[in-house]
């Protein structure tokens, strides 16, 4: 039977004749429905009970099958059932976007795939069947929550991309042999007393006990796992440092200091000797920035000289925290991006107090997010490298103006002017603050004396309850960026056609980083068990399977928000530290096997030979490639610039790419090493 949370027990459902949807009317038959369209396709629907897997507690679940046979002219474009829900539920997640009539959520954003209602009492969700339409996609599957009718539907039609990035109905008749087939689960758990509002828990344990741990697997130890992969650091490394050195290392003086950094962006056309070394995508600059920073890659070749035995590559990490602590303050506040001239000079160029992502008119407002991200990587530095003596009063000297900045309700601004401290109305509450508390909490483990960690649980509290409680986790990345505001996204205003908020998952993890961070503190459970649930949401991002029509290696890694559609992001190397660190604190060998696979998946956009796939698609995207190029990493896949072909662009990005992935895979095989040395202690 249809569960009690779809309304009335009823359900329709659209047929696309070619020319329009058209209403198919559904008749109860037996233990199911059948209908019959105007141009002669049958319709049969059941819904049948099914048993939860083990470990996921009273879940009710029905399983809603639905065959369609085409009629005379044996054609099919598309099908949706519809479902209207309780009107005492409302939708807290879907994975991706559909802000105008004739938008869907595409199968393309079926990671970990779920649309999620609840009320005070209830959890309930759809969630497709990833075997079936694995083995059962004839045409494109897709899915979606609307607010205006309150129904949830799902089933079958070609679609199109539009704008960056949403998907547009497309139904295109085809001839189909037999039937065509869908199947999805209707799911529903109780809430314990007391549960948080978007606790999405029991939706992540379900998908990883149906197919997570299924094909996440963990078939040898962590440490074997991350040695499989030391030669991708390696071909990162030479490649930057060695065959492409003279595009990307870069190293000059700047106000007395001889300092250095990879340059933020290259491109396929600038290989060497090829004559094109100094035509840039973008302005030629260093950065230390929440993506692209310059000085958590040099943590990560500074520790890999170690390990590698190339000093050379410790010593140019060394120009990298010269280039950071050069970066002049002002009430303590610092720029993060120095552009070169106009001529391409060093010598001729200037800082800016803020990066290019950011609103307009905001060139010289400090993005405050960026300069707590390169103070945690200053301290890091000082942690586990080396204790220069000027890095605690540099980044004291921020944290003493970022404190004074902490409103009464813990949250931080976004974008301030150093010399007046006025703060940018954008961004105001935002889950940037929780990268705040991340740098305090670094601090009071450094040096306890400071006494910030009471700051720290403000600004959590702060975005438990102001943003994560309505998932509103809007950063700098959700507008800013690539994936801009247009008349259907606008930064502050709920998504009219779900009640959603546009999202990015950066601000999940940085909040999950400081929960954790406040728990190793003050050993409050509360802080832990926050700190699952805010994990929880983060792992609907993660690709639990390898989709048939993604054609590069998936499993493991991560997408990036509710309205772009990239794959194995960059990203998800930072991701595997976090599920790491929750697997040490809590025992959950789900965490490991997250982990292990964000770390591999951070290597599968990299140019080498034990990437064959990816490496096919790249020499067809760019015929000039050999073996000097190995290490050339785009940051994600089927990122949409214009400049991809077949999902593989053309630039690449050291910081966030390669010597990103490069960094957390040093930093990673090193807590294990600890942690087993511990254990064995």
């Amino acid at each position: 039977m249809i569960p009690d949370w779809i309304a009335a027990k009823r359900i329709g459902a659209v047929w696309h004749n070619g020319q329009d949807w058209e209403p198919c009317a559904l008749g109860q038959d037996g233990d199911g429905w059948r209908g019959e369209t105007s141009s002669g396709a049958a319709v049969r629907v059941t819904a049948v009970e099914q048993e939860p897997p083990h470990g996921i507690g009273d879940a009710e679940i029905c399983r809603i099958r639905a065959e369609i046979r085409p009629g005379a002219d044996a054609s099919a474009a598309g099908f949706q059932l519809i479902f209207s829900v309780d009107p005492g539920l409302a939708c807290t997640w879907k994975p991706h976007l559909a802000p105008l009539e004739g938008m869907t959520i595409g199968d393309k954003s079926f990671r970990s795939p779920a649309i999620v209602l609840e009320d005070g009492e209830r959890l309930c969700a759809l969630v497709p069947d990833l075997d079936h339409l694995q083995r059962h996609r004839v045409i494109p599957h897709v899915m979606d929550y609307v607010l205006d009718d309150h129904t949830i539907r799902y089933g079958v039609s070609e679609y199109r991309v539009t704008g960056h990035v949403y998907y547009e109905l497309a139904p295109t008749p085809r001839k189909v042999e037999g039937k065509l087939e869908l199947q999805f689960y209707l799911v529903r758990w109780n809430k314990r007393d007391g549960a948080a509002k978007r606790d999405f828990r029991p939706v992540a344990r379900l998908l990883w006990e149906w197919w997570g741990k299924r094909h996440l697997t963990m078939d040898e130890p962590p440490a074997q796992m991350l040695r499989s992969l030391r030669h991708y650091p390696q071909y990162a490394y030479e490649w930057a440092f060695d065959r492409w050195k003279d595009v990307c290392w870069q190293q000059f003086r700047l106000g007395g200091r001889e300092v250095g950094g990879v340059v933020f962006i290259v491109t396929a056309r600038q290989k060497p000797g090829f004559g094109r070394e100094d035509i840039w995508r973008e302005p030629k600059s260093l950065w230390n920035q929440a993506w692209f920073c310059s000085i958590r890659s040099a943590y990560g070749y500074r520790l890999a000289g170690e390990r590698f035995g190339r000093n050379d590559w410790a010593e140019k990490a060394k120009f990298a925290l010269e280039f950071a602590l050069s970066a002049p303050q002002v009430n303590g506040l610092f720029p993060g991006y120095f552009k070169a001239g106009d001529d391409n000079r060093w010598e001729s160029g200037r800082w800016f107090m803020s990066a290019p992502r950011r609103p307009e008119g905001h060139e010289d407002y400090v993005h405050l997010l960026d300069a707590s991200w390169t103070c945690y990587w200053l301290l890091k530095w000082y942690r586990d490298i080396d204790r220069d003596e000027r890095i605690l009063p540099y980044v004291k000297a921020y944290v003493k103006t970022l404190l004074s900045l902490q409103r009464e309700d813990g949250g931080f601004p976004a974008w301030v002017k150093p010399e007046t401290l006025e703060c940018s109305p954008f961004l105001s509450e935002s889950p940037e603050t929780s990268m705040h508390a991340m740098l305090l909490c670094l601090l009071q483990e450094i040096d306890p004396e400071t006494e910030v960690v009471g700051r720290a649980e403000r600004a959590v509290r702060f975005v438990l309850d102001r943003v994560a409680a309505e998932g509103r986790w809007e950063d700098f990345e959700t507008y800013w960026s690539c994936s801009r505001e247009w008349e259907g996204k606008r930064y502050g205003e709920k998504d009219r056609r779900s009640g959603l908020y546009n999202q990015c998952n950066f601000g999940i993890y940085w909040t999950a980083e400081a929960l954790k961070d406040l728990y190793r503190l003050t050993g409050k459970a509360e802080w832990l068990d926050a700190g699952e649930r805010i994990l929880a949401e983060l792992s609907l991002y993660q690709q639990i399977w390898q989709p048939p029509y993604v054609p590069v290696p998936a499993l493991g890694g991560f997408g990036v928000m509710n309205s772009d559609d990239e794959w194995n992001d960059a990203r998800q190397s930072l991701f595997a530290l976090t599920y790491y660190d929750y697997y040490l604190l809590t025992n959950d060998e789900t965490y490991l096997a997250q982990s292990m696979w964000a770390m591999r998946a951070s290597f599968y956009m990299m140019y080498c030979p034990e990437n064959e796939k990816v490496k096919s698609l790249y020499e067809t995207a760019h015929p000039h490639f050999d073996a000097r190029d190995y290490g050339f990493h785009m940051e994600n896949f089927n990122h949409t610039d214009g400049t991809a072909v077949n999902g593989i662009g053309e630039f690449t990005i050291f910081d966030w790419g390669c010597g990103a992935a490069a960094a957390s895979w040093v930093e990673l095989t090193g807590r294990l090493e600890g942690a087993e040395r511990s254990a064995k202690s």
